[in-house]
């Protein structure tokens, strides 16, 4: 029998310091490490065997992470970290899945202990990316996938990590949903159902929004303001609806328009400043508009009298 040389072992242990102490089968004879060998090592416990073929040193502490790069090899070629162990390794949320969530591409059977496997027909290089040293699908994939396991709160909260992020932006998903749509994707009708549930897709034009607005104050016998009011020191700001002899405004934002960290910064910074030159402000949604117009009228019109 052959002894893997200390040179061998040198670079056993560098491989395993850099992949979360995992090592193939395949690996380990590449490095000079017979079978018999590795049988011996496991025996001994130096080793533990994770999946057939997919080996853990025993010294290294258990991990999600260890545990998700080793059903991903144990999977073999192209399978990836999917749903919810992509969304956690995307940092959409918190808490790793209970089991190992990976993709593999459909026709492939994959069993493995205590990881749930799915099957997809469109996994490709240019949908995964590495992460952490793990494959994973890309975040607009990711979210689909999520929506079709997650709760709505955990949606909301992995779609919105996700655009405050730059992870992606709001045409991207919609350009997702229209193609993915045609495929008949689990997750699909649950993405799109809390997207248009907060407005942040199907929403219209704030042009179209304002439009929407004014007729609320006409609804409502509300005084009309005035539109698109220029005010600044250099008039660099523009108020959609606006009583300026009370110097009192009314905005109204569309998700799609102002939900950038760029766009949430500049709509903060010109009503800080506004408001120290003594305007006051109500800001409404198109969900505000469109759901509770009795409750925006009434605010309105306390706004107006105050």
């Amino acid at each position: 029998m052959l002894v893997a040389s200390s040179h061998a072992n040198d670079l056993v242990n560098r491989w395993f310091a850099g992949h979360l102490g995992l090592i193939t089968r395949w690996q380990a004879n590449r490095y000079g490490f017979s079978d018999d060998e590795i049988d011996g090592l496991l025996r001994r416990g130096a080793w533990e065997r994770l999946h057939s073929g997919i080996y853990r040193l025993a010294a290294t502490p258990r991990s999600p992470l260890q545990l998700l790069l080793g059903a991903c090899l144990g999977a073999g070629e192209r399978a990836v970290a999917s749903h919810r162990s992509a969304a956690w390794l995307w940092d959409l949320v918190d808490r790793a899945a209970a089991v190992p969530e990976i993709s593999v591409p459909a026709g492939r059977s994959a069993r493995l202990d205590n990881v749930a496997v799915h099957r997809s027909s469109d996994i490709g290089a240019a949908r995964t990316r590495v992460l952490k040293g793990i494959p994973t699908t890309d975040p607009l994939r990711t979210l689909v996938d999520f929506a079709a396991t997650a709760c709505p709160d955990e949606l909301t909260t992995a779609i919105d990590r996700a655009l405050a992020r730059r992870l992606t932006a709001v045409p991207h998903i919609e350009d997702e949903l229209c193609r993915l749509g045609r495929q008949g994707r689990t997750g699909i009708r649950a993405l799109r159902s809390n997207l248009r549930g907060r407005g942040v897709i199907g929403a219209p034009r704030p042009s179209v929004l304002e439009s929407r607005m004014l007729r609320l104050f006409v609804r409502f016998h509300l005084p009309v303001p005035k539109m698109e009011v220029i005010v600044g020191h250099d008039g660099e700001y523009r108020l959609d609806f606006s009583y300026p002899d009370q110097r009192k405004a009314i905005e109204v934002d569309g998700y799609a328009y102002h939900s950038s960290p760029e766009q949430v910064q500049r709509d903060n910074a010109r009503r800080n400043a506004l408001e120290v030159e003594g305007w006051q402000f109500l800001v409404y949604t198109w969900l505000d508009v469109t759901r509770e117009p009795r409750r925006v009228a009434a605010e309105i019109a306390a706004f107006y009298g105050r």
